[in-house]
């Protein structure tokens, strides 16, 4: 687990330094304090070689570039999109024969090592956004350098032009996975994925468990096919299978954050905004059915929210759970920049 993160010049952080972290750690803040864009900052540590998470992001927050400007379509990852600085996101972790192991993920605008880019026949059949981007002059590269505690150093980039898209990755040991559950995106395919596994090998009941805290008569889970499409499906005792969809954006939105839990064992789950589409009279048992499921799966916790009830159940939860493994964490803004 993190026990640690620095940025710089990253999205609205000039600087900050988030310390010392627990497994579930709860960002709460004022709106544009940066608690959205510190979760991306971790996700972007998480998947330290592949940059195609830069274009994720802006996906996310509903931003499709109309071209190939490189300011456009980067140019507010950066502090007051000053392009011509570095972006560092350090990541600190505990280590097997050393104290502290460290990732240190450098990002810059840079001039591309080619004039003209040959176009990457797997990631234009991945992405959209090769095929829709016009042509622009401003023909940057987004490259990415991963270096450890001892200087080892890995270089990772991508490049987007009128022919098409480039990305090379470096080559790295495989990380613990990581799961980003955003406001506003949902992934229901995902999600019936990530069920499918855990019924494959008989889990199906941690999952199960945590949705009777909202609907107590839920007696099972199965994936069924609607219109030609898998959904996810509950047995509440009408005779009768339901969509879950049918039952409430909180019963989903619970259903999605124990599914990104249970499918990351050893990893890290940001949740934008947890409290979503949950009331606040059942946020107690929320918070202790999702820190049963991280320390079940080993997986640290980063959480938003803007819910003062948000933040006592959570204090409540685990000060009865008798093992108190949440840090509360309060971003402010500070002569234009953030603080922790």
């Amino acid at each position: 687990m993190f026990t640690s993160f620095t940025l710089k010049n990253f999205r609205c952080f000039r600087e900050l330094q988030i310390e010392p972290l627990e497994r579930v750690n709860l960002i709460a803040g004022k709106n544009n304090t940066g608690k959205t864009a510190l979760l991306e900052a971790i996700f972007l540590q998480l998947g330290p070689n592949n940059p195609m998470l830069s274009l994720q992001l802006n996906a996310w927050r509903g931003i499709e570039p109309t071209n190939i400007d490189a300011e456009e379509i980067w140019g507010w990852l950066f502090f007051g999109r000053h392009i011509d600085t570095t972006i560092e996101i350090l990541g600190m972790y505990p280590g097997r024969h050393i104290e502290q192991h460290k990732n240190m993920l450098q990002i810059r605008l840079e001039e591309p090592e080619e004039t003209r880019l040959v176009p990457n026949e797997e990631t234009d059949q991945q992405s959209s956004i090769s095929r829709s981007l016009t042509t622009a002059p401003n023909w940057r590269e987004l490259v990415w350098k991963l270096y450890d505690e001892i200087g080892q150093s890995w270089t990772s980039r991508i490049s987007l032009s009128s022919a098409g898209m480039k990305v090379s990755r470096a080559r790295l040991a495989p990380s613990p996975p990581g799961r980003f559950l955003p406001t506003r995106a949902r992934f229901p395919n995902e999600d019936v994925e990530c069920f499918s596994k855990l019924e494959q090998i008989g889990r199906q009941d941690e999952v199960v468990k945590p949705l009777q805290l909202l609907e107590p008569r839920l007696r099972r889970l199965a994936v069924l096919v609607t219109s030609g499409v898998p959904f996810i499906h509950g047995d509440i005792g009408i005779g009768r299978m339901v969509p879950l969809p049918m039952m409430g954006e909180g019963i989903v939105r619970l259903l999605s954050m124990v599914l990104a839990i249970a499918n990351a064992p050893g990893g890290t789950v940001l949740i934008d905004e947890i409290e979503n589409g949950l009331h606040h009279s059942i946020l107690v048992p929320v918070w202790q059915a999702l820190a049963q499921a991280a320390r079940q799966a080993d997986v640290q916790i980063f959480a938003t929210t803007h819910s003062y009830e948000c933040v006592t159940a959570a204090h409540e939860a685990f000060a009865t759970s008798g093992i108190y493994d949440m840090r509360l964490h309060r971003l402010e803004r500070v002569a234009k920049t953030s603080r922790s």
